[in-house]
């Protein structure tokens, strides 16, 4: 199967939705909205990597992942707060689902925190990103975090965007994670509610002020060093969550997080693998068609690129693998069955 993925022209992006092409996009808003009707979805963002080595910061350019070749049918749906939930169960039975959301809006939040509770949640395989792009100074009006669809041929601010992708019978998809975090911390934290601001923690059984705990442990929250993140494990999946730098909405009481806390999921603080302890070879069983990553990694493209030298595509501001993570790469395979 030829894949077509990377950055190209407006105009080169135009001649494959006028032929009819299947097309996941990420990039600029003003170059989204000249786009001409067809099968397609996208999202905003303005940094890209290539060639699995290339990092390029553009807004002349669309990124493209063509799933012509690969999807033997396509379906799109918009989905708000009110029916975001149904996502699991109008997806193929024998494929996977692309979801682009506008960061914060109302769906993606509703998304983030009760997903879980989706009917057939995790029994279809669903991933995607969200919409927002903050390289470039001048945008107009709600350009940074829109969503569009081809088919309706409209951009949203508060609605996800859908390509649900069926594959031949003789092929399946995998979504698979990667983060240059791993557990470091002994002590086990349990929320007891799921939500993006806590103020109590259990550690070990104990429950405690979640912010005095993050301070007892020097626990760095600040912006520069984009090392405050929480890792918990649901089932396998590996969940990161970011936390925010202190700030007057915290009261001194709470904290923010980037990403969600789940109820009960078992998490530790995690650090760095700066010294690749934690990274092997990765053998891969099918060819990468879709992927993209969070934009913390260009911070550590020593880490990232050494073990995901074959992924191209937008880096995004909140990741979708299942669940919301923050500080991963996502990436779909599709092998043989």
């Amino acid at each position: 199967m030829v894949m077509i993925q990377g950055l190209f022209s407006v105009d080169e992006v135009a001649a494959m939705i006028n032929n009819g092409d299947s097309l996941l996009l990420a990039g600029d808003a003003t170059l989204l909205k000249s786009l001409p009707k067809g099968k397609w979805i996208a999202g905003v963002t303005g940094r890209f990597i290539e060639n699995g080595k290339d990092i390029v910061t553009t807004r002349e350019k669309i990124f493209v992942h063509s799933m012509t070749g690969i999807a033997a049918d396509v379906k799109f749906e918009i989905y708000d707060a009110s029916n975001i939930k149904n996502i699991y169960d109008d997806a193929f039975d024998h494929g996977f689902s692309v979801l682009i959301m506008p960061l914060d809006s109302e769906v993606a939040n509703e998304y983030a925190i009760n997903c879980i509770n989706y009917s057939n949640f995790a029994c279809r395989a669903v991933c995607g990103w969200y919409s927002i792009s903050q390289y470039f100074e001048k945008y107009e009006g709600n350009d940074v975090s829109l969503v569009f669809s081809g088919e309706s041929g409209l951009s949203y601010a508060n609605a996800g965007v859908v390509m649900h992708i069926a594959l031949p019978p003789e092929k399946y998809a995998e979504i698979h994670t990667f983060s240059p975090f791993v557990p470091e911390s002994d002590d086990v934290l349990v929320f007891e509610e799921t939500g993006r601001q806590v103020e109590y923690v259990l550690v070990n059984g104990v429950r405690q002020s979640f912010r005095q705990y993050l301070i007892d442990q020097k626990f760095e929250r600040s912006l520069e060093a984009c090392n405050g993140v929480l890792s918990g494990d649901y089932a396998g999946i590996i969940i990161n969550t970011g936390v925010f730098p202190e700030s007057e909405y915290d009261q001194e009481k709470y904290v923010s997080l980037a990403g969600v806390a789940l109820k009960d999921i078992q998490y530790r603080i995690a650090k760095l693998d700066s010294d690749n302890s934690y990274i092997t070879t990765k053998k891969f069983d099918g060819e990468i068609v879709f992927s993209f990553s969070c934009i913390t990694n260009c911070m550590h493209q020593d880490i990232f690129l050494k073990y995901l030298a074959h992924t191209n595509g937008p880096f995004v501001y909140g990741e979708i693998a299942y669940f919301y993570l923050n500080y991963s790469t996502v990436y779909v395979t599709v092998g043989n069955s």
